[in-house]
């Protein structure tokens, strides 16, 4: 026979009772509204009723200004073309706009055209002592250079590479080494001796350590400045939340690289635990005749390189990319001199005016940089004509509802037929990139919206249903 509940206890479970029933009914509406939440679309029929190409590009026309009309904010710069250049629709197309990533597709035109699909980043190693019974009595010498893969952070390798290094020094009979590691910048540097250090120079760039493991991530962390009531400044320093989905942080090229080579070999216990780093760069005074080669490691093509920059919209990639074109075209490794081999090339080359373009680093990610969607179209245009490193350039592009930063986007039966570069940063978007029509017609097109502000969905939906029309 069971005890008889008490009052207290009736009561007790129905209140827990209502309280779940509540909870469920909760949960159960904010499913509901997830799921009826409206999207970002535009009331314009994808459906086409012209019975010619002629009168259904006419009518694509006549929706896009439709989708133009409906836009909440914001400018927008819009061409659209044949490769035959017949203007399928054409709005601001020669006004500056900030491009933000879609000046990728300029920077690795550019690196690939003049440098070829198969040039591989390049790493030196030297000696500038002797090797005795397996010591090496000096110091081990890393020329740096601007290969993106030794950042450290990006593709989980430079644990796999520094550990390859090690190898190979054994294989030269190199089992410990009584001196330092020096990192030799002059690659960066060039031939600035009269008193330019290598930390005058703009080294630092912004990198996306999405795909960094936790050990990498546990080494780093951003730095801000804040002002203090009392009006000084004060700098601080936070790390990353862990499960973030996009991390990112200011580096300088080489230097983790070195440092995590340093921490290899200590461990591998060819170094002793108070050696260190050198950083040096070009000087008169320092004597290289006394230098012995010793090997020189290559890293992937370039051709590889573009799929990660473009595809994935690397931004580090793309600034280094910048680097080496002013290291192989002027003999240093800058941003400036990069540039200037850029604006070369589109002057000579691609023959646009140097009103359409104002340019300050190879990745878009500053707000400084400004370009026509006509010259993107152009650029892109001279790559499908003229370049025989444009299949790689084409396959470096992203594939909506595929990969890169497509792969969730233009959902559409011929979504394979375009390759495109997307770009994103505070109040603006934008798309650019190639598309063949149901009928086979090739075309171009370049869409930049700016004065976005935060918000950026709208804009993003915008150029989807673009290019399905």
């Amino acid at each position: 026979m069971q005890p008889k509940t008490t009052l207290a206890a009736r009561l007790f479970r129905l209140m827990s009772f209502m309280l779940l029933c509540l909870v469920v009914v909760q949960s159960a509406e904010a499913n509901v509204y997830k799921r009826r939440r409206p999207k970002a679309a535009f009331p314009v029929s994808l459906k086409l009723m012209g019975t010619t190409q002629a009168e259904r590009m006419a009518e694509c026309a006549e929706k896009i200004e439709q989708i133009l009309q409906l836009r909440k904010r914001g400018t927008i710069g819009i061409l659209i073309q044949t490769a035959e250049q017949e203007t399928i629709f054409e709005h601001h197309a020669y006004e500056l706009f900030k491009p933000a990533s879609n000046l990728k597709l300029i920077t690795s035109a550019v690196a690939i055209e003049k440098l070829g699909a198969d040039y591989r980043y390049r790493t030196d190693f030297f000696i500038d002592g002797e090797i005795k019974e397996g010591v090496l009595y000096g110091n081990l010498i890393l020329i740096g250079s601007t290969d993106p893969m030794l950042s450290g952070y990006f593709d989980k390798s430079i644990n796999e590479i520094v550990s390859t290094w090690i190898d190979t020094l054994r294989q030269h009979g190199i089992m410990r080494i009584e001196g330092n590691l020096i990192l030799d910048n002059s690659y960066y540097i060039g031939n600035r001796h009269q008193g330019i250090s290598a930390d005058e120079l703009r080294f630092a760039t912004v990198a996306n350590f999405s795909r960094a493991n936790a050990q990498q991530l546990s080494k780093v962390s951003r730095v801000r400045v804040i002002r203090t009531k009392d009006g000084k400044k004060r700098v601080v320093r936070r790390g990353f939340r862990r499960r973030s989905r996009l991390k990112m942080v200011t580096v300088e090229p080489n230097v983790y690289c070195a440092n995590a080579f340093l921490s290899a070999l200590k461990e591998a216990g060819m170094m002793h635990k108070d050696s260190q780093v050198e950083k040096i760069s070009y000087s008169r005074k320092l004597d290289r005749t006394k230098w012995k080669y010793l090997y020189s490691h290559y890293s992937i093509s370039l051709a590889e390189a573009l799929k990660a920059t473009n595809k994935s919209s690397d931004n580090f990639y793309a600034d280094q990319l910048l680097r080496t074109l002013g290291a192989e075209c002027y003999g240093e490794g800058t941003i400036e001199k990069g540039l200037a081999v850029v604006t070369q090339f589109l002057k000579a080359e691609v023959k646009v005016s140097a009103s359409e373009y104002r340019l300050m680093d190879g990745s878009g990610l500053s707000h400084d940089n400004w370009v026509t969607p006509h010259l993107i179209v152009e650029t892109m245009r001279y790559m499908r004509e003229h370049s025989k490193a444009f299949p790689a350039y084409y396959e470096s592009l992203a594939i909506p509802m595929t990969d890169g930063t497509l792969a969730g986007r233009i959902n559409h039966p011929l979504a394979h037929n375009i390759r495109a570069k997307t770009g994103s940063i505070t109040g603006v978007v934008s798309l650019s990139g190639y598309l063949k029509s149901r009928s086979g017609k090739e075309m171009y097109f370049s869409i930049i919206a700016n004065g976005l502000g935060r918000r950026s969905r709208h804009a993003k939906a915008l150029e989807d249903t673009i290019c399905k029309l």
